[in-house]
């Protein structure tokens, strides 16, 4: 099974904090480290869109970008369709963290994010219909679709995340190269970081 870049760079990173090849009683571990990596990334991304925001780009990074077909389910309570967001992504201004959503075969024709209380302070009123463009909102891990129903058969949607690489990802979508080294160093850095605030287990104010 081909490995993806994030277990790569965990086990780059074990080999750093062990000191050399990890044996099976290593107390580090690799799933422990994923999660270093995950958060590490994600603030990567971060720190790279407000920098590039200072220079005036308002988009993010499409080598932070991470595409995922998901499945159409219908909410039979709300009289809905919804999907799964696939993955964690990292939380952007306006939303931007889900940076685009469309259905599979018309990619530039995407769906809108909306505001659900502005949806229904515009209840019956023109603008309210949003000129029949299809839209969707979240709650936590799932989005919900405006003015697509479901006898309009949509089965399948593509939703790009900004830094969503925990999700199913086909090996070959990676972790842009020059920025792989800097996150080894930032994964340890957090790693070793933890477990300094961990070393003193007693709340005595020692720091002993």
């Amino acid at each position: 099974m081909e490995r993806d870049s994030r277990f790569v760079i965990a086990e780059q990173a074990q080999r750093i904090i062990n000191g050399g090849t990890p044996t099976p009683d290593t107390e580090v571990r690799i799933e422990e480290l994923l999660i270093y990596v995950d958060q590490s990334f994600s603030k990567m991304i971060k720190n790279s869109y407000f920098e590039n925001r200072q220079d005036g780009i308002r988009d993010v990074n499409g080598a932070f970008l991470y595409s995922f077909i998901v499945d159409v389910a219908e909410d039979k309570m709300r009289g809905m369709l919804k999907a799964k967001i696939p993955s964690a992504y990292v939380n952007l201004p306006l939303g931007t963290g889900i940076y685009q959503v469309s259905q599979v075969n018309d990619m530039f024709n995407t769906i809108i994010p909306v505001n659900v209380s502005f949806l229904a302070l515009s209840r019956g009123l023109k603008v309210g219909n949003m000129e029949g463009r299809q839209g969707y909102f979240v709650e936590n891990t799932s989005m919900f679709f405006v003015n697509i129903k479901p006898s309009d058969c949509v089965g399948k949607v593509l939703i790009k995340l900004a830094g969503g690489i925990q999700g199913k990802l086909d090996p070959e979508v990676e972790i842009p190269v020059d920025m792989q080294a800097d996150l080894v160093g930032f994964t340890v850095q957090m790693y070793m970081q933890q477990r300094q605030a961990l070393k003193d287990d007693i709340n005595d104010n020692n720091k002993n």
